[in-house]
C-alpha cells in the first residue's frame, strides 16, 4: 500500500514539474560570482529541484546510518541482559 502511495506521489510531482516548466519558458539571467548565464526559467527550477533532492538524500542517508548504528549498538548492549535474565529464570525453576 505504501509503495503504491509513493509511486502516485512521485507521478504527481513529475506532472506538476512538467506543468510548471511548460508555463515558464521565459529566459532568466543567472549571475554567478565570476560569470553569468541566460537559461530558461524551467531549467533553473529543475536544477534547483534536483539539487534539493540530492541534498535531501544525503542528509537522510546520514541520519538513517546514524540511527541504524545506534540501534545496532543498543541491541548488542541488550543481548547480555537477555542471557542474564534467562539464567536467573532457569535457576528459579
Amino acid at each position: 500500500m505504501f509503495k503504491v502511495l509513493k509511486i502516485i506521489l512521485a507521478a504527481l510531482f513529475l506532472i506538476g514539474a512538467f506543468i510548471l516548466g511548460s508555463q515558464n519558458p521565459q529566459l532568466t539571467q543567472i549571475n554567478y560570482i565570476i560569470a553569468s548565464n541566460t537559461l530558461p526559467l524551467a531549467v533553473i527550477i529543475s536544477i534547483c529541484f534536483l539539487l534539493g533532492v540530492v541534498v535531501g538524500c544525503f542528509v537522510s542517508f546520514k541520519l538513517f546510518t546514524q540511527l541504524k548504528w545506534q540501534n545496532y549498538r543498543l541491541k548488542k548492549q541488550l543481548t547480555p541482559e537477555k542471557d542474564n535474565n534467562k539464567r536467573i529464570a532457569n535457576k528459579d525453576t
